[in-house]
């Protein structure tokens, strides 16, 4: 092993030589299929015998010339189907500008333009819960108090669960079909739907509330179906445009957070232009149902402009991701080689999905939960967060109830920020921000429901400043992480896939947030809040594995083994310790690591790739 030299009889012993001078494959250590050996009369010894004894490549040794001499450059290459696609897309080289404006735009264009989909979906859906109160002046015995009523009060009760349904259905549809045809053309679905969607909720009319309930409940769902796609692709597409560039590789957690912070900037902007909507009209106080109207139509009406210049841009200049298709062709070749009745065929190949469950359910299991937590609290605040700012503002107007809004998103949005800062840090990283993040979401809401009566009769300030924290610590944590995880510790080629169910399943935390709080009231929903957040912060601690500092191309490698069945024989950064979480380290999945062994197999890899 270390390049002496070996006695002819230990050497044919353990590189698999026999007496008649035959090599055992080195595929045979793998799990990959033989292949035999072309070439001249003098090549026959290099592959002999294929099922005779096991050819190990862990005892191959360093001397890759002298291997080369051994081994036929058929059996390197059955060794390479085991090392992932390359991953080296480098972007080109932009000359350096000391001009602030032009700083600020290819900054803009590199972190935040990737993202605008997700300010599109952010703007729409929180939009839903700031102009219901607008929808109630115009139709008080629909979406108001007034009775008797004139609309079906059980869909009316249901909008948001409707559209979080839609969501649902889009983050699983469009997050296999993501991994089937690309983040390109994904990403411009996605975008057409929600465009259409934006125009149609912009144009929604009926003859009378019902029929107007029904063509928005419609509108929404059609609409919400493009925001559940947006999800996964943004986060794959981001993630793996990071992992391209070796300048960015280390700099992929804040990537993909910046990106992700869009969806601040959408619910923001929704926001602002609902407040100055408002002011134009000089609704500062009392609104009449013309004002509503008004304002409710132009928001949507500047949100679908926004939806058309994203859908303009990317049926025009976006690109398809280097990382996904580079891996997906190697993956369906691998499957062949493997053959796998249904690549043979062509066709998708489910063994993928199952060997993912098999050995990364841990993983799927905090990545599904942990959102579950994270949603109830999010979406129990943001969907509700009129309830809350009723106590904080009791009897405002509008215009001063929106103001209030304005203020928690702004603060909201900070926390995008310092969680993008401190993402890629080793004294921080992935893990300890989204238990910090729970940790503090459990402590702010628990002294809210525990203090409410005292806070709100004697220290109102106090009590906001909790509320808003609350809001700042959920995007300095969860919120960010689990976007961000469910598109890191899964292989590129199922990668949209999995986020899509772990969302969808953030998602059903986000339906039961909704049913719960309408039923109880404002200090149980502080205490069912605080409780999701010590769950997740449990969950975390126990599953979650932390993948700052990894390359992505460590997780598609380790694919290629499980692929192969003999996972065992990966010895890589993916099995890491200070990569696993604490669940796997005790089921003993960094067992094989082993950083001597890898750096052999790395070299024979690179060696075959080079024939």
């Amino acid at each position: 092993m270390n390049g002496a030299p070996e006695h002819a009889s230990e050497a044919q012993e353990r590189h698999g030589h026999h007496g008649d001078g035959t090599v055992l494959p080195a595929d045979a250590a793998l799990g990959a299929a033989p292949v035999a050996a072309q070439g001249s009369d003098d090549d026959s010894g290099k592959v002999g015998n294929m099922h005779s004894k096991r050819f190990d490549v862990e005892h191959l040794g360093p001397d890759l010339r002298a291997l080369s001499m051994r081994h036929s450059v058929e059996e390197l290459k059955v060794v390479a189907r085991l090392a992932s696609a390359g991953h080296d897309f480098p972007r080109p080289v932009v000359k350096a500008s000391r001009n602030p404006a032009l700083m600020l735009w290819r900054w803009w264009v590199a972190s935040l333009l990737p993202g605008m989909g997700m300010f599109s979906e952010a703007y729409f859906i929180f939009a839903i819960g700031n102009i219901e109160p607008l929808l109630a002046i115009q139709y008080p015995s629909c979406f108001g108090d007034a009775e008797p009523f004139d609309c079906n009060q059980s869909t009316m009760d249901n909008i948001q669960n409707i559209e979080i349904s839609a969501i649902i259905v889009g983050m699983l549809s469009f997050g296999f079909i993501a991994d089937v045809i690309g983040r390109k053309w994904g990403s411009r679905m996605t975008m057409l739907i929600m465009f259409i969607g934006a125009c149609l909720l912009t144009g929604a009319y009926g003859p009378n509330a019902q029929v107007f309930l029904s063509v928005f409940c419609f509108s929404l769902f059609f609409y919400a179906c493009g925001v559940g796609g947006e999800y996964p692709l943004a986060a794959s597409s981001a993630s793996e445009r990071a992992e391209a560039d070796p300048k960015l590789r280390k700099r992929r957690g804040e990537m993909v957070v910046l990106t992700f912070s869009q969806q601040g900037w959408g619910n923001f902007t929704n926001t602002l232009v609902i407040l100055l909507l408002l002011a134009v009209q000089g609704a500062t106080g009392d609104v009449s149902s013309k004002e509503a109207e008004t304002t409710w139509r132009l928001q949507f009406g500047i949100g679908a402009l926004i939806c058309f210049c994203v859908t303009a841009y990317r049926w025009m200049y976006l690109e398809e991701s280097e990382v996904w298709r580079a891996e997906h062709e190697s993956v369906k070749q691998e499957l062949k080689d493997e053959q796998d009745p249904a690549a043979l065929l062509g066709k998708r190949s489910w063994r993928e999905h199952f060997v993912i469950f098999k050995f990364y359910w841990p993983r799927l299991l905090i990545t599904c939960l942990g959102w579950v937590a994270n949603d109830f609290a999010f979406y129990g605040n943001k969907l509700f967060q009129a309830q809350f700012i009723a106590v904080i503002s009791p009897g405002a107007s509008r215009y001063v109830s929106m103001k209030w809004t304005l203020l928690n998103s702004g603060i909201s949005l900070l926390g995008y920020y310092a969680a993008a800062y401190t993402i890629d840090r080793r004294w921080m990283g992935r893990k300890r921000l989204q238990a910090f993040g729970f940790l503090m979401m459990f402590i702010l809401f628990l002294m809210c429901g525990i203090f409410y009566d005292d806070l709100v009769a004697n220290a109102i300030q106090v009590f906001q400043t909790l509320y808003f924290m609350s809001s700042f610590f959920n995007q300095f944590g969860p919120n960010c992480t689990s976007f961000l995880v469910a598109g890191e510790v899964y292989p590129t080629d199922v990668r949209a896939f999995f986020h899509g169910i772990s969302a969808a399943s953030g998602k059903v935390g986000a339906i039961m947030a909704a049913s719960i709080f309408s039923q109880v009231d404002t200090v149980t929903t502080f205490y069912a809040s605080a409780g999701a957040g010590v769950a997740g912060a449990l969950l975390t601690w126990l599953f979650l594995p932390d993948t700052t500092g990894l390359d992505l191309s460590e997780i598609d490698r380790m694919h290629r083994y499980m692929l192969a069945d003999k996972v065992e024989h990966y010895h890589g950064d993916a099995i890491k310790p200070r990569h696993l979480s604490l669940y796997e380290k005790w089921r003993g999945y960094g067992k094989h690591y082993d950083p001597e062994k890898d750096g052999e197999q790395h070299r024979l890899q690179d060696l075959a790739h080079k024939h």
